[in-house]
């Protein structure tokens, strides 16, 4: 395992930091679509990797997300008005528009072109899927837009929901590559009347609780990386597999069984001490049960700031009674992961740690990105960033012949669905 101070240097994600540079490298969450909604609305606020940014919808359509402070004085762009051609500062006049130029400096001499020399921090940005990206790295090394197979997918096909998580990212994202906590933390859905888990369409995670030490395996992609989880099952004829497919730099495809409703989490580092977690559901054939997502997760939230009543001042109403019936006490999986992640602090001392052979997946990742910040420091590819790729990845869950190798689980279960098709899609 690496040292513990080289795996802090994964939390630190401001400028100019080596993780830092590395994310910067890739499109990334900046805000939801709703955010911005309406052409000519109010700016938003957005911090991410630690800078102050403002994003904003022009008059007509345009997506600009620039730095907050006004290249003159330091005004924050947040108060400025939306106009045709930019957005203008209240406290001078100044206009920026989305490509970051000062168009307009009102209080100066009509002769004065002292602004057209100042370029204020602008980045790209795509709107796809109900999100805002943006890429906020160097211009001549803009990496392909990642084609994701539910960007084009449309409500009741698809479900964006964004939460705050009061920690470091890897916090969090550890737990989605980390296949033994379920058994443990999240006993609660196999419970008999949990019909939360069968509206989302999930029921193949039933199966993974009869065996709480499953054999993990790892391999590199070009995407990133690959997790899989192996369980006995009650048939010994039948192996149980959950693979998980991982893209840089913090994307994942949660497993799902046979015609279930797929889940892709992404990430947004507010700062080194905060983030944002996107939970992306989606279901091409069938729509999404919206309600049925938001009960069992427990993601149900709002903007601007994306917050729920569950923390750790409240130790995230975790109930006594329920822990009676051996489960967590917590009401819904992603707010039982945040309340173990936000429980460890901030940013968590590595040095404490004491990692076992169920921490596999985790060891592989951090060990991979550090490799990664040095192959970015060094001019090397990286992955997820071939132009040929086309990023239409799932992840898996379903039982397998016991005789048969682990990768292939993901065809076994396309073999199931094509045997075994939807009697209606919508």
């Amino acid at each position: 395992m690496a040292a513990a101070h080289d795996v802090m240097t994964l939390t630190r994600v401001g400028p100019g930091t080596p993780m830092g540079n590395l994310l910067r490298r890739y499109w990334i969450p900046a805000l939801t679509s709703e955010q911005l909604s309406e052409p000519g609305g109010p700016p938003a606020r957005v911090r991410l990797l630690g800078e102050n940014l403002v994003a904003f919808r022009s008059p007509d359509g345009d997506i600009g997300l620039v730095e907050e402070n006004c290249p003159h004085r330091g005004a924050s762009l947040a108060y400025g008005r939306n106009e045709p051609g930019g957005l203008r500062c209240l406290y001078h006049g100044w206009k920026i528009n989305t490509a970051g130029a000062v168009v307009e400096t009102p209080a100066e001499p009509p002769e004065s072109t002292f602004a057209k020399r100042i370029c204020h921090t602008a980045y790209k940005t795509r709107d796809a899927g109900g999100i805002i990206w943006t890429y906020m790295g160097p211009r001549d090394k803009e990496p392909v837009f990642p084609r994701f197979p539910w960007l084009n997918l449309k409500q009741p096909h698809l479900l964006v929901a964004k939460i705050y998580q009061d920690c470091n990212y890897l916090q969090g994202l550890e737990g989605d590559i980390d296949p033994a906590h379920p058994n443990y933390l999240h006993k609660d859905l196999t419970i008999e009347d949990n019909v939360s888990w069968r509206g989302v369409g999930w029921n193949s995670i039933h199966s993974l609780m009869y065996d709480g030490v499953p054999e993990i395996f790892c391999e590199e992609t070009p995407y990133s990386m690959r997790v899989a989880a192996v369980r006995r099952t009650p048939d010994a004829i039948f192996k149980y597999v959950r693979i998980f497919e991982s893209c840089a730099p913090f994307y994942s495809f949660v497993a799902a069984g046979p015609h279930e409703s797929r889940l892709f989490k992404a990430w947004h580092p507010i700062d080194d001490e905060r983030c944002y977690t996107f939970y992306i559901h989606f279901d091409p054939n069938r729509p999404i049960d919206a309600e049925a997502a938001y009960r069992n997760w427990g993601h149900r939230t709002a903007p601007p700031y994306y917050k729920t009543p569950f923390n750790n001042a409240n130790m995230h109403q975790q109930s006594r009674r329920t822990m009676a019936h051996n489960n967590s006490g917590i009401d819904g999986a992603a707010i039982q992961d945040i309340a173990m992640q936000e429980s460890m602090g901030p940013i968590y001392d590595r040095s404490k740690e004491h990692l076992g052979i169920s921490d596999k997946a985790v060891i592989f990742y951090r060990r991979l990105m550090l490799r990664l910040i040095r192959d970015n420091e060094e001019g090397r590819p990286l992955p997820g960033q071939d132009a040929n790729l086309d990023f239409n990845l799932r992840g898996v869950s379903c039982d397998v012949p016991a005789d048969r190798p682990w990768q292939d689980a993901l065809k076994w279960q396309e073999e199931y669905e094509r045997a075994h098709p939807l009697v209606s899609a919508a």
